[in-house]
């Protein structure tokens, strides 16, 4: 399924939402909306059948459960200056506090990719989605796809 904008934000769908960003004449705003543009066709195509429900906070991208406004985000993702960086919120049961996040960073859109099922697992958030654990055990099983543990602190 495509990520789903929520509805306070249908004003613009996340693609011209960034599109506008991709077209800007300050060059940092332009590539930002590029790679963020390039984030969510790879989204798409990555998760089929999985619900993910998304808004926007200046630049980044959210992703939630459920499409409500009191809704808790459970990853945050940006792109900028050829990084990809991504911030979830840790499972309640690993949590050494409440609402502790983990930040990782990449170059690669592929390696992000993999970063934000590894997030969108870690949270617990989608813990029933099965194409969720389907690409999770997938990265597992090619242990060169999944991230050192230096990469994501």
């Amino acid at each position: 399924m495509p990520l789903t904008r929520f509805k306070e934000q249908k004003k613009q769908t996340l693609e011209e939402f960034y599109s506008e960003w991709a077209s800007s004449d300050n060059t940092i705003s332009s590539d930002l909306g590029k790679a963020m543009l390039r984030v969510i066709e790879k989204a798409n195509q990555t998760f089929i059948e999985t619900a993910i429900f998304s808004g926007t906070s200046h630049a980044h991208l959210l992703l939630f459960t459920a499409e409500t406004n009191d809704a808790d985000w459970y990853v945050a993702i940006i792109a900028n200056a050829g990084e990809y960086h991504i911030e979830y919120r840790m499972s309640k049961d690993k949590q050494p506090w409440q609402n502790a996040t983990v930040k990782g960073a990449t170059k690669s859109l592929d390696d992000f990719m993999n970063y934000i099922i590894i997030a969108m697992n870690e949270s617990g958030a989608w813990a029933e989605n099965i194409e969720l654990k389907r690409l999770y055990m997938k990265l597992k099983a090619d242990d060169t796809q999944v991230p050192s543990s230096d990469s994501l602190a």
